[in-house]
């Protein structure tokens, strides 16, 4: 799978209950689009939430 940052609009529809398990509980923010995710291999430019 893709990361995150890198699918697109139709793509996400396809992946939705993959997608929900990957963004649920997150730990990790995308410092270029903001999209969350709970493991940084997930997203393109990671960095950590500080909960």
């Amino acid at each position: 799978m893709k990361t995150l940052c890198k699918l697109k609009k139709n793509e996400l529809a396809t992946d939705f209950k993959k997608i929900i398990k990957i963004v649920k509980k997150p730990k990790f923010i995308c410092e270029k689009c903001a999209r969350v995710a709970k493991d940084k291999k997930y997203l393109c430019e990671p960095i950590a939430l500080k909960v």
